[in-house]
């Protein structure tokens, strides 16, 4: 999402003399770019995240490198690399196959990223439908940090009320630990059909009907139980539009039906988006 934090949308696209890419254990391609600043980060995170890497400005791929995303790098060194369109990969590996790659090894499926609690790869992830039902397995949305946004997660140890994770789209970063409070749930049920599988146009609203909208009260906003209880003012979580794939705090400001308009809590100067209930997520209520 344009506006967040620093590293999560860059305003200036400068030349990325190394590049990483790969598959993941699930078989999805993913890419990165890195500026000169971070080339020797991104040669050390080469072989720890298993990914292959071109390095020089090769202006042969130059077209390619251009419609790649930068690279993610934290303050602690740590990177994400985020995935990408298929025909891009496959550009990757034409360039990659004139010589100009460091290594060409691939994360093996039921390697370092499927530890306890995986599930058969393409099989559905299992979303727990109340906090108490949490188990080894289950799907679930966590907090990186207050300025890094939260990742879908799966569940791999339960301990008491401590879970550890791994990020589902990063298999191959440090698993955490959070409380169960400290987790978000996703829609657990089947979602209601958009037509041709386009985004859910917001229903009700004609001649006669507007979009309801409330002036924002001061104070904090409830956090709902359900998706059914969702309303104007009150807290969830909404997944960006960015190639992160982070989900952030937001506030529904107007709805349509089963559609709200969104604010983004903690960047009130980012666009806002429009998001079905069921593309929510939901935060403990108790947790605040």
């Amino acid at each position: 999402m344009s506006g967040k934090a620093p590293h999560s949308a860059p305003t200036a696209m400068a030349k990325a003399p190394v590049v990483l890419f790969g598959i993941d254990s699930r078989g999805k391609p993913k890419a990165a770019r890195f500026a000169a600043n971070h080339a020797g980060l991104a040669i050390k995170a080469a072989d720890q995240l298993h990914l292959k890497m071109l390095v020089g400005a090769d202006p042969k791929v130059a077209e390619i490198l251009a419609k790649l995303p930068v690279g993610r790098v934290h303050a602690a060194g740590k990177m994400f690399v985020p995935f990408i369109r298929r025909d891009l990969y496959d550009k990757l590996l034409a360039a990659a196959a004139d010589g100009n790659h460091h290594h060409a090894q691939t994360p093996p499926v039921g390697g370092a990223g499927d530890g306890a609690g995986s599930r058969r790869a393409g099989s559905p992830p299992h979303l727990p439908k109340g906090w108490q039902e949490i188990g080894v397995g289950d799907l679930v949305v966590a907090q990186e940090g207050r300025e890094d946004g939260w990742y879908e997660a799966i569940v791999v140890e339960v301990t008491g009320d401590m879970f550890t994770l791994r990020w589902r789209d990063y298999p191959r970063e440090r698993r955490v630990v959070r409380h169960r409070n400290r987790l978000g749930l996703l829609y657990p049920s089947a979602k209601p059909a958009a037509d041709n599988g386009k985004p859910m146009k917001p229903a009700g609203i004609g001649k006669q009907e507007k979009q309801t909208a409330v002036t924002q009260p001061a104070g904090p906003q409830p956090l709902p139980n359900d998706w059914q209880a969702i309303d104007i003012n009150h807290l969830v979580l909404a997944k960006d539009d960015g190639p992160w794939m982070a989900w952030w705090e937001a506030v529904p400001v107007e709805k349509a039906g089963d559609v709200f308009k969104l604010r983004w809590r903690d960047y009130p100067h980012a666009s806002p988006v429009n998001r079905s209930r069921f593309d929510l997520a939901l935060i403990r209520p108790d947790a605040a």
